[in-house]
């Protein structure tokens, strides 16, 4: 886009399918917005080979970083929404928040949680990315339904 985006919209990228539907419906609002789409990837222990003690832990920690992002690449290569990828380490709440006040997002789009006992552990001990979203009342979050 050679004009400045009528709005911004975060969302957030983990590469599993509720993300990739989140980060469809964003791609698809920012088009309908004229919006520039910021992709968020929070690296955690998802993006970490399982053998921490392995002669190339490193290396293999960066490819998977790499191909998270390669895939958010991918969904974004057949639109023409303005898009930006952000990788950042820590809370995902506070880094979202971040990026979207920075950018004085008109919201912040995730996708719904996974589910399972992981899931409801993370409810249940108040470490929910959605919930500290909506606990922290400063940007408008949308929940998108995977699949």
């Amino acid at each position: 886009m050679s004009e400045s985006p009528a709005a911004h919209l975060v969302v957030g990228w983990d590469h599993y399918p509720p993300s990739t539907a989140a980060l469809r419906f964003a791609v698809d609002l920012g088009q309908r917005l004229a919006a520039h789409v910021h992709v968020v990837h929070i690296q955690d222990m998802d993006d970490e080979p399982l053998d921490p003690d392995g002669d190339n832990w490193e290396s293999q920690s960066r490819t998977a970083v790499d191909a998270a992002e390669a895939a958010a690449h991918d969904e974004l290569a057949a639109s023409d929404v303005s898009w930006e990828y952000h990788r950042a380490h820590g809370p995902a709440a506070v880094q979202l928040l971040a990026v979207a006040q920075q950018h004085d997002a008109l919201m912040i789009v995730l996708g719904s949680p996974r589910g399972g006992p992981a899931s409801a552990l993370d409810t249940l001990l108040g470490q929910s990315v959605s919930h500290r979203l909506i606990g922290a009342r400063r940007v408008p979050l949308v929940l998108v339904p995977g699949g």
